[in-house]
């Protein structure tokens, strides 16, 4: 292999200016001018026929079909009646199944641990147990959302938070013994 110095000196001997064998300027003012031609000459785009008029017409008309049936069924709240305004209190009946267990037991829960006083010694991991409980009935309620209606799932649940109850009632009557 050749050292640096070697390529220095084949570098150096080469010359500075190449010249083509021929005279190149004759092709390249034939492109120049061709290229100039091109330019000057007037392109005239053909239309779209999305773009014509009978189609601009159509566009307009869907939109303002559109609109009119938006304007038409369009009920803002400040037209509904007094009675939809008024509060609504929460009915078990009208939920949907996980929504009424939920709240059933829910509000067991809480009258439950309102009357806890003391808790004995031997509960003294209720809120860990409490907190198992949430956890496996939260994973139950994620699976609820993709199976709203499943026996199944709505079966566990129940028992879920029937064990929770339970439990939670023996540490209350511990407590108060």
């Amino acid at each position: 292999m050749k050292t640096e110095h070697e390529l220095d000196a084949l570098i150096a001997g080469l010359s500075s200016e190449l010249t083509p064998s021929r005279d190149l300027w004759p092709e390249l003012e034939q492109r120049l001018t061709d290229r100039n031609a091109a330019v000057s000459t007037v392109v005239q785009f053909k239309t779209s026929r999305w773009l014509s008029v009978p189609f601009a017409s159509a566009y307009v008309a869907s939109a303002a079909s559109v609109l009119f049936a938006v304007t038409l069924f369009w009920q803002p709240a400040a037209w509904q009646p007094e009675a939809a305004l008024q509060p609504q209190v929460f009915n078990p009946k009208l939920a949907d199944a996980e929504t009424a267990i939920v709240y059933s037991f829910e509000q067991a829960k809480a009258e439950q641990l309102a009357s806890m006083q003391t808790v004995d010694p031997v509960y003294a991991d209720w809120q860990h147990q409490l907190a198992q409980w949430q956890q496996a009935i939260g994973q139950v309620q994620l699976a609820l959302k993709y199976n709203p209606n499943e026996a199944l799932l709505l079966k566990q649940l129940r028992q879920l938070y029937s064990q929770q109850q339970n439990y939670l009632q023996k540490v209350v009557q511990s407590g108060q013994v």
